[in-house]
């Protein structure tokens, strides 16, 4: 019982410990659920179009990418914002951010429709939706405050969407999300749409940016529907242009581009004690405190004792009395007394037997008893003949001659041989 304290102690610390690796939100997570890019990124590539991600570990620089791919955040319902706390606001990019992103690279931006909690709950709703308030606040941040928003009903939107020199792609949008082609700005040219609206844009105010009006086109389980992914690879490879061969950046954090190629600073690169606390930040911290926690464990646990250890005895104890009875064997053979030798040979087997056949507290004269009367129930004239063998070995051995003592020993040995004694 004063084990189960420790071992719960532990079990307790080990499921905080999972919990806190396991149970707290991973960028990763967004990427893979219905709203994410993942999906996009590896059906690129399965096309012969490299991508690459933004990576906070990575600089890049213009002349490296084609074109970049941004979704346009917002801060309602935990939508998936992945940039730094530096580098946004309440959720939003800063302005300076976005006018140096728009500016250095072709940019083609994704208005969002839906809110973090239907890649969540898996259920797209009129309740997941954004409000087109909201996404016309995020439009006015890239200079575009005139463009609208509309949203058709509650069912599925099809369309041919031509993509020169590509054939026109069967499309399928479930609400869809387009531009109302009334309140298109002059320097807005709609590159493809559907009856109801324009979906993709390009404007030119200063610089050149491509516009998606509904999200559903590029996103995980957009992909999926009609021709949406024949859409999407004749769509990336007639924004870049058609012999373009450098990879298609899909930007999800918040800094920008260099505009040289970054110089390799690895060999003067210093390291500081600020580096080394990375390696006790969160979720690490926890890491190293289970780790810690389980070795004072160990350690206590293998120093507590209850006194020394134990060693099993036994081998000495029959190395004992084999020599015990070797010794006794031997006087009694230089004092001539063979007979005497052979009736407590005959005894102690005899009670050894009794032993193994009624329990431990059989090997006495009554256990013997005990035994010759089952072996009369079996064989009556087997246990009266062991019994009288028996017997005069015991009584008079000591009397007998050599030639009677071997083979009164010889008889008890055959008939105690074929006795059936049974199992307890």
């Amino acid at each position: 019982m004063r084990k189960i304290g420790p071992l719960l102690f532990l079990g307790l610390l080990l499921a905080l410990a999972a919990l806190a690796l396991f149970g707290s939100p991973r960028d990763g997570d967004y990427d893979r659920s219905p709203l994410g890019n993942k999906g996009l990124q590896l059906w690129l590539q399965s096309k012969g179009i490299a991508v690459v991600r933004s990576d906070d570990h990575v600089t890049r620089s213009r002349s490296e990418i084609s074109l970049r791919i941004l979704s346009l955040p917002t801060s309602q319902d935990g939508a998936a914002e992945t940039q730094t706390d530096d580098d946004k606001t309440d959720g939003h990019l800063k302005s300076w951010i976005y006018e140096a992103k728009l500016y250095d690279l072709p940019t083609l931006v994704i208005v969002s429709k839906w809110r973090g909690s239907v890649a969540k709950d898996g259920i797209a709703r009129e309740a997941g939706l954004l409000p087109l308030a909201d996404l016309q606040s995020e439009l006015a941040k890239i200079y575009l405050p005139d463009l609208r928003l509309k949203r058709l009903g509650p069912e599925f939107e099809e369309a041919q969407l031509p993509l020169p020199p590509d054939q026109p792609e069967k499309i399928a949008l479930y609400r869809a999300q387009v531009f109302e082609r009334s309140k298109l700005p002059g320097h807005c040219k709609e590159l493809a749409g559907t009856s109801a609206g324009a979906l993709l844009l390009r404007c030119e105010n200063g610089f050149a940016v491509y516009l998606l009006s509904d999200p559903d086109l590029l996103n995980n389980h957009g992909l999926a529907l009609a021709d949406n992914a024949a859409f999407a690879v004749s769509l990336i490879k007639n924004l870049r242009g058609a012999d373009e061969t450098r990879p298609v950046y899909l930007d999800t954090k918040g800094q920008a581009l260099e505009g040289e190629q970054p110089v390799d600073e690895g060999k003067t690169y210093e390291r500081s004690a600020t580096d080394l606390k990375r390696f006790f930040a969160y979720p690490l911290s926890v890491i190293w405190g289970t780790i810690l926690l389980v070795v004072v464990i160990c350690f206590w646990r293998g120093a507590y004792r209850f006194g020394p250890p134990v060693t099993d005895g036994s081998s000495h104890i029959e190395i004992s009395k084999t020599a015990a009875i070797e010794a006794m064997a031997r006087l009694l053979r230089l004092s001539g007394n063979d007979g005497r030798m052979a009736a407590q040979f005959v005894q102690h087997l005899l009670a050894d037997k009794a032993m193994l056949l009624f329990g431990a507290g059989a090997g006495n004269q009554p256990g013997i008893e005990r035994m010759f009367q089952r072996l009369a129930r079996r064989d009556e004239n087997l246990a009266h003949a062991l019994r009288s063998t028996a017997q005069a070995l015991i009584e008079r051995g000591h009397a007998m001659t050599r030639s009677e003592l071997h083979r009164n020993l010889e008889t008890f040995r055959k008939l105690l041989g074929s006795a059936d004694l049974g199992s307890r």
